[in-house]
């Protein structure tokens, strides 16, 4: 069995930023889903490429379970191993915008990927949703 996850979804994309939304119920075994894809992320009209994405504001529900395994997360996707970026429990909006965002990681072993991630320990049936807003860096 699988997580049933619809998305995701780009909802506004243009040169500056991306809105991006993934739904997501646990079958209580964990997943990964990448959520900010900058290989999907459309190119700058001269055709640069999206390198990495800055995180501008959240919307978040993770609603389930006991209240200790209904937490989900963002991770910078790493090949020495995914670092979390933000940890999401109940339901919130997070805005960023007034320091310049949570910036993206340079760490070389960072591909600009941004994984959503729902834990194993979350039970069959727990619900997220999330919605996001990025503004999109180039090389």
């Amino acid at each position: 069995m699988a997580d049933t996850v619809t998305g995701p979804e780009i909802l506004q994309e243009n040169d500056k930023r991306v809105v991006i939304k993934l739904v997501n119920q646990s079958d209580g075994d964990g997943g990964t889903t990448v959520f900010f894809d900058v290989s999907a992320m459309a190119a700058r009209e001269d055709g640069t490429a999206v390198t990495r994405g800055t995180l501008q504001r959240v919307w978040f529900s993770a609603q389930g379970g006991d209240g200790g395994d209904s937490f989900a997360r963002l991770d910078f996707e790493d090949s020495d191993g995914d670092r979390p970026l933000l940890g999401f429990t109940g339901t919130g909006y997070w805005d960023f915008r007034e320091f310049g965002g949570c910036p993206a990681s340079r760490d070389d072993n960072t591909n600009g990927d941004i994984n959503f991630v729902v834990p194993g320990a979350a039970d069959d049936g727990n619900m997220y949703t999330i919605i996001a807003e990025f503004i999109k860096e180039y090389s």
